[in-house]
């Protein structure tokens, strides 16, 4: 019999707590595989939704990590940016987070300049556009309308103000689809913030360069106290949630780690000592430490490699099912890339390894005549 006919003989003559090892070490991963997937998806959707929109620069006074950027005042800052050099245009945006409907979850509200650049990206699917600044209407995407029941036609409740929804839109940004948009002067008279942004988007001329884009960035910290411009990766970046959702994911993979590893080396300390005579007959016969720590190490790996297996495959259906749920429909979208899950396979197996370690030098060290007298 050889060393792989052991490890699988040793590990299905022992079905239930095999099971229950491998399921415990899977939900740990799945755990990390689900969140994470989660966060980045985060990060990501609201990335895709400003990279979309073709800004180069957003100015915003975001000094605190707020989840979003607190409005303020547009027409000063946007005179002084628009006499900056290449700087073609300043679109206000107005964005906030608002229950439209006493049957449906929050969702997106966006204000964006009537016949900015903003909406060059955007596709219509059913309906029309707004055709004035002023014009009392909304657009739907297509997820939002999903979630919200909503089609053309109906009515939408912004803080008191029933718009009529006039047409459904389509974005490649995950945020977008799930959100309503209505003009900005329109936004503004909902919100009752009359004149107010949350940021201010600047579009470069063809000819700027990234020193251009440094320089800008330079003089809108020396010009505008207590505003900033930056990329729309840092943005996000410096968003609260984003950094609350990484930061819960990597205390969750450290939790599972160390569970993990725990879990598979009280089973195969509990292994060991049941196997104890079982191994002095085999050192009898003529097997080496080295072959003895090789068993009981593979044994560990396939448990933990099994349990990040159907961790990995559990995680990512959590993560599909959590992303279609009506509260996060529209916002999130989970990035589940393939390297990212040979890497968490790695790292479970890893675990598992180490956690099998000293039960494997324990076995290793024992001498054939110790453990055959071992009842």
């Amino acid at each position: 019999m050889n060393l792989g006919s052991f490890i699988y003989g040793n590990l299905l003559r022992r079905p239930a707590r095999t099971l229950l090892t491998i399921s415990a070490i899977s939900l740990g991963i799945a755990a990390v595989v689900s969140l994470t997937s989660i966060s980045w998806g985060f990060e990501q959707s609201w990335q895709k939704a400003n990279d979309a929109r073709g800004t180069d620069l957003i100015v915003t006074r975001m000094a605190s990590e707020n989840t979003l950027p607190s409005t303020f005042p547009a027409e000063e800052p946007r005179r002084l940016l628009l006499t900056l050099p290449h700087v073609r245009e300043v679109v206000g945006l107005f964005s906030t987070l608002l229950s439209v409907s006493d049957t449906a979850p929050p969702v997106f509200v966006f204000g964006w300049e009537f016949h900015s650049y903003l909406w060059d990206h955007l596709k219509l699917a059913e309906g029309r556009w707004p055709e004035r600044d002023n014009e009392p209407v909304a657009m739907i995407g297509s997820t939002a309308s999903a979630v919200l029941g909503k089609k053309v036609g109906d009515e939408v409740s912004i803080e008191g103000h029933r718009i009529r929804v006039i047409g459904i839109f389509e974005s490649s940004a995950m945020v977008e689809n799930g959100a309503l948009l209505l003009t900005l002067t329109q936004a503004q008279a909902a919100t009752e913030k009359s004149g107010k942004v949350s940021v201010l988007n600047i579009k470069l001329d063809a000819g700027a360069t990234e020193a251009d884009s440094v320089s800008l960035r330079n003089a809108v910290r020396e010009k505008l106290p207590g505003f900033s411009a930056i990329t729309s990766g840092e943005l996000v970046r410096s968003n609260a949630i984003v950094a609350l959702s990484k930061a819960m994911s990597g205390a969750t993979t450290l939790i599972a780690g160390l569970v993990s590893a725990l879990i598979v080396f009280n089973t195969m300390l509990m292994s060991i000592s049941e196997r104890t005579k079982e191994i002095g007959v085999l050192m009898a016969l003529g097997w080496n430490r080295q072959a003895i720590l090789k068993l009981v190490c593979a044994e560990s790996a396939l448990l933990a490699g099994a349990g990040g297996i159907v961790g990995i495959l559990l995680g990512t259906g959590m993560a599909r099912f959590i992303s279609r749920m009506d509260l996060v429909r529209g916002k999130i979208e989970p990035i589940i890339s393939l390297p990212f899950l040979v890497l968490v396979l790695v790292f479970s197996t890893v675990l598992g390894v180490l956690g099998g370690v000293y039960p494997a030098r324990k076995a290793a060290n024992l001498s054939p005549a110790q453990a055959l007298r071992q009842e």
